[in-house]
């Protein structure tokens, strides 16, 4: 891969969910571009197989770190030891998603979802950005999801926590303007990871699957240039017909697609 451009891929690069999925990818594709890591995750096996493959292939120095994202103390008090580690992008990827009727999914569980999709990556932000700003330069990429875009019924707690992190990074973007700072938020949709597969669904039921591989190359790709991007021309062009549509009919429409989904998915397992 070429080396990128930015002088804030020449420092140490912060990316959790790094154990799999999209956050692997952009660890792999920050490594090969010559960054050293600092990756966070639940999974130490994966973490560490991680790290070595990278110091092996790529010469990347990389230090893993073993934090449940949903633990906002511990989040809090790893963040807070980031200061003068000089990291110069952070990408806030951990996440994680339930698909079904709101009271089936347990108490911890949805509010494990806003403590890991939203505050650890407020946290992680809110710690790293003053450094970035007193160096002149630095990233910040968050990863959303099309379902950030609207109310999505039988995906209520997720949806409403991509809508935060949408809404966060976008609102940053502007405040960062002229600080060096580049913010990105990006709005995956169907995704070839094992997070789908986990929440019931079967590669072959959707529709525009991307790879990982993929998302992050055009994520790295619109860095820089603009506050929010939607891999994935099926994928835009999905948001842009919700966003068209009165906020009431777009959620009607988005939980009669999900619903049918996991129907299909359903009845061919």
């Amino acid at each position: 891969m070429a080396r990128l451009s930015s002088s804030y891929f020449e420092g140490v690069a912060l990316v959790t969910g790094a154990s799999s999925g999209i956050g692997r990818a952009f660890a792999v594709t920050l490594a090969a571009a010559g960054m050293d890591l600092i990756l966070v995750a639940r999974r130490a096996e994966a973490l560490e197989g991680l790290a070595a493959e990278l110091l092996h292939t790529y010469g990347a120095m990389v230090e893993v770190v073993v934090l449940d994202l949903a633990d906002t103390q511990a989040v809090d008090e790893f963040a807070r030891s980031l200061k003068g580690r000089g990291v110069s992008l952070l990408v806030n990827n951990a996440g994680f998603g339930f698909k079904g009727r709101f009271e089936e999914a347990s108490a911890l569980d949805n509010t494990g979802m806003v403590n890991t999709n939203c505050i650890a990556s407020l946290l992680l932000t809110y710690h790293c950005l003053p450094d970035m700003k007193a160096a002149g330069r630095g990233g910040v990429i968050f990863t959303g999801s099309v379902e950030g875009e609207s109310p999505f019924p039988w995906s209520a707690t997720y949806a409403a926590s991509k809508a935060f992190v949408h809404s966060l990074g976008i609102a940053l973007h502007d405040e960062c303007r002229g600080s060096g700072v580049d913010v990105l938020v990006i709005a995956p949709g169907p995704t070839d990871t094992e997070a789908p597969r986990k929440q019931g669904f079967r590669n072959e039921d959707l529709s525009g699957l991307m790879t990982p591989e993929r998302v992050v190359t055009e994520a790295l790709a619109q860095l820089g240039k603009r506050n929010y991007w939607t891999p994935g021309w099926q994928n835009r062009l999905m948001t842009r017909f919700l966003k068209a549509l009165p906020r009431t009919l777009a959620a009607k429409v988005a939980g009669a697609g999900l619903r049918a989904a996991l129907i299909k998915s359903q009845r061919a397992t």
